[in-house]
């Protein structure tokens, strides 16, 4: 299926790695944040706000002092902008390394913000491997949107394109209309969005695999 002819596209969070060490990253963050300002350590605190059993914006501010504020706003800015301690999974490394054995390049197709999801790549290392990166944010379209998968077909007229992801919601609608092969990383337990396979088949990946080594080159 992918071959010297083949261009991969990549979705960025949960697919490259899990967007749940993110969140993890964020929450140790912000708690060094306010422990330093605030003498405030929730370290023991941040497993149940993983697991969704407390809203850690929340639990800060029932903490602090009432003379203390918190506010949303800065709690989003550290959040969504801090320098994010992430790493591949083991089954990613091999298989971006035997693509790249292969002379097959990748791209990167994601939602979310510039300076968030160019962060998260860097802290990755992708950044000087990747050939495209395309970010809602910077091209005004989130997916489903055609545009920023067609910006890809402008470049690779002469390859075939496969887009990578795990959103079924969102992102393979595009792909299919457009003829991509498309494949979906299924959920291991930890993925942030549920995947709904219950969908009309345009939504659907064409093919599933549960690890990226699975995928034939």
């Amino acid at each position: 299926m992918i071959n010297n002819n083949t261009h991969i596209v990549f979705d960025l969070d949960d697919t490259l790695y899990k967007e749940i060490d993110f969140v993890k990253s964020a929450y140790i963050y912000i708690n060094s944040y306010i422990n330093l300002r605030f003498d405030l350590d929730l370290s023991n605190s941040i497993k149940k706000c993983l697991d969704g059993e407390v809203n850690f914006f929340d639990l800060i501010n029932s903490k602090l002092h009432p003379d203390q504020s918190f506010p949303i706003e800065k709690y989003l800015e550290l959040y969504r902008f801090h320098y994010p301690e992430i790493g591949l999974s083991d089954y990613t490394t091999v298989f971006l390394d035997k693509i790249s054995s292969h002379n097959i390049d990748f791209s990167i197709i994601t939602d979310g913000r510039s300076i968030s999801q160019r962060n998260k790549i860097k802290a990755l290392g992708l950044y000087d491997l990747v050939k495209n990166i395309i970010i809602s944010e910077e091209t005004g379209f989130e997916k489903p949107h055609l545009n920023n998968f067609k910006l890809l077909e402008r470049i690779y007229t002469d390859k075939k394109l496969v887009y990578i992801a795990d959103n079924t919601s969102k992102d393979f609608l595009a792909p299919n209309l457009l003829n991509w092969n498309t494949i979906c990383l299924l959920d291991n337990g930890e993925n942030i969005h549920r995947q709904n396979f219950d969908l009309n088949f345009e939504y659907l990946p064409k093919i599933k695999v549960n690890n990226l080594t699975d995928i034939n080159i």
